[in-house]
């Protein structure tokens, strides 16, 4: 019996950020364009900052020679939305898809593609934001909303 060399994968962690894909290396920050690959399960995993729990979302693109491309976003990133909400127009699941960040207005946009076709968003109506009282005090309460969005995923990742 004889074992080849094994290959580490390469893995890269990806951010969004005024407009462009982020990968920071030693102490070094590279911006891209977009990043491309093709689309494996949405995850959501909690990360540690500062001592502090916080939830992120992990969307995985295997690159052409077998690189992962590991685009990570805040829970509640108005980015992630409209890529899950993009993602979810289409099956794209296994399949090459291109995200590419843009700056507007001093705010983050974002263009999913599939095969070179632009993909629109699954539906423009989200559920609303609701007023919460809170100890007297109005808070915005983006439960219903978030449920959606989780729902989105998981009908992304189940998609054959």
């Amino acid at each position: 019996m004889a074992l080849g060399r094994i290959e580490k994968e390469s893995k890269y962690y990806l951010s969004i950020t005024k407009g462009k894909i982020v990968h920071s290396a030693k102490e070094r920050r590279i911006s891209y364009d977009f990043v491309e690959g093709t689309l494996e399960a949405i995850s959501v995993q909690e990360r540690t900052f500062n001592g502090e729990k916080v939830l992120y979302w992990y969307i995985p693109l295997r690159g052409e020679k077998g690189e992962l491309y590991i685009l990570s976003l805040p829970y509640k990133s108005g980015v992630f939305k409209s890529i899950i909400l993009a993602l979810a127009s289409e099956p794209t699941l296994g399949r090459t898809v291109k995200i590419e960040p843009y700056e507007r207005n001093g705010f983050t946009k974002v263009v999913v593609s599939l095969n070179g076709k632009r993909l629109d968003w699954i539906t423009k109506e989200l559920p609303p934001v609701e007023s919460v009282q809170i100890a007297g005090q109005p808070v915005k309460d983006d439960t219903k909303r978030m449920e959606y969005i989780t729902q989105l995923v998981e009908a992304v990742n189940n998609q054959e």
